[in-house]
């Protein structure tokens, strides 16, 4: 016969707290046969009297208690999506890098996502840099991946690591590790900014260090990306793409995919020309080599370059990662901005509720995960956005799921007039409306909020 385990009171919380230990003190077999008043779980289902475990006189108490008081143990549907800060949407004003001293203008949302150290997002840090012209500024990073995207200016960047960079306006410049400082400086002619964004707040929660480059310093230039987007602009269904632009890679990144616009890579070879030619190396056949398939600006991060035609819409779309968007150009008139929440409405074709973020020239502004969100250009000039993401580590984990909302043409028409409540809304001043090309209501909305800026 078991034996019975005396009823008692609840416990205490000083007691549910040392649980753990008491439960590990339980090393002989007749207190673990005792034990099963606490739990009848056992592993295997084995005997009570055959669970292996240690006993009492192999057990350092003073390690044990210490091992133990670090563990936690929750009730699994309550704790499985635990409580977390939200993701906010936030501004950067382009005020901050165009007056003032040489300097780092960090973007810095740690306090609103709730980490110890500097961070825009869980795994992204974005700054401005601002270097007066003829001026130097030095800049350092813990991380894998390093993207200087160059708003305004000229000049170069020089490490120990990977020599001098000269760049310009529009040029994207991407290095890996880099242990020593980076040194940017700007032309005696004019004064640079820099969008600076690196995945350090990921490697500091992993509380590690980058040992290794996992790509090669890059540099994207300006004309080759406009070239591109021109290109793809004339395209056959072109009017059609949920956004109109170009992904931005390196070869670490390239893949199967990407075969229709760039040739495969090759093994390093040390047979030199002759192998470079097709020749067979010694004892191994030479094959094609791939990199990781997620064509994107590293193996963490994601970059777009996209163009948003006068008088024209880009239908919503989402994804698990988060976006920080830096307006490359927008009319200085205003009437380009983006719509973003968390859901669509009844026809599936708009964003439900939104905020409105409108763009400034050199701005930036934070697009939360899992956000739907539509980009609306009203002025008489083309738009540019280039959103920096982590989407390179979500596309590698096979979790970035991209989702894109219908046409409008393919859903439920809506009225080109509101009525009711609605049109005495609008009458009122309580609801803003926006008007794509046609005409057709294009995205309802609250009363825009009122958005907090950083800095």
């Amino acid at each position: 016969m078991e034996p019975t385990v005396a009823a008692s009171e609840p416990p205490t919380k000083k007691q549910k707290a040392n649980s753990s230990v008491a439960i590990s003190r339980l090393r002989s077999r007749e207190q673990l046969r005792v034990s099963k008043g606490i739990s009848k779980l056992r592993p295997g289902n084995m005997p009570i009297s055959e669970v292996p475990c240690q006993l009492a006189d192999e057990v350092n108490e003073a390690k044990e208690s210490s091992l133990c008081q670090e563990g936690r143990i929750y009730e699994y549907t309550s704790a499985a999506n635990p409580a977390m800060k939200n993701i906010p949407v936030m501004f950067h004003p382009a005020e901050q890098h165009q007056s003032g001293p040489t300097r780092v203008i960090p973007f810095d949302l740690s306090k609103n996502i709730g980490v110890p150290y500097p961070a825009s997002s869980p795994n992204l840090m974005a700054s401005f840099l601002r270097i007066c012209k003829g001026e130097q500024l030095g800049t350092t990073a813990r991380a894998t991946s390093q993207a200087f995207y160059v708003i305004t200016g000229k000049g170069c960047s020089q490490s120990e690591s990977h020599g001098s960079i000269p760049w310009a306006m529009g040029d994207m410049v991407v290095l890996p590790r880099c242990p020593s400082e980076v040194q940017h400086t700007s032309d005696a002619s004019v004064d640079s900014a820099l969008y600076w964004v690196t995945d350090e707040p990921l490697l500091r929660y992993l509380g590690v260090s980058p040992t290794e480059e996992i790509f090669k310093p890059t540099v994207i230039r300006r004309e080759q990306m406009l070239r591109e987007v021109e290109r793809i602009s004339h395209e056959e269904g072109s009017e059609h793409r949920n956004r109109m632009g170009i992904l931005l890679g390196t070869r670490a990144t390239e893949g199967p995919s990407c075969a229709p616009y760039f040739p495969m890579r090759k093994p390093f070879s040390p047979g030199g020309a002759a192998a470079e030619a097709g020749a067979e190396v010694e004892g191994k056949a030479e094959e094609e080599v791939e990199g990781s398939g997620t064509l994107t600006l590293t193996p963490t991060l994601w970059s777009l370059l996209n163009v948003l035609p006068a008088h024209d819409h880009q239908q919503p779309h989402r994804h698990n990662s988060v976006a920080l968007d830096l307006a490359v150009y927008a009319a200085p008139s205003g009437g380009v901005y983006t719509l973003m929440g968390p859901e669509l409405d009844e026809t599936g074709t708009r964003v439900k509720d939104p905020i409105r973020c409108d763009w400034a020239t050199g701005a930036v502004f934070l697009t939360p995960p899992g956000w739907w969100h539509s980009h609306h250009n009203e002025s008489d000039e083309k738009a540019w956005v280039l959103p920096m993401q982590d989407a390179g580590l979500f596309t590698y984990q096979r979790t970035l799921d991209i989702r894109f909302a219908p046409a409008m043409a393919e859903a439920t028409p809506v009225a080109v007039q509101p009525k009711g409540a609605a049109a005495d809304e609008i009458a009122a001043g309580k609801a803003t409306v926006a008007l794509n090309a046609d005409g057709v209501v294009a995205e309802p909305s609250e009363v825009p909020v009122e958005l907090e800026t950083c800095g």
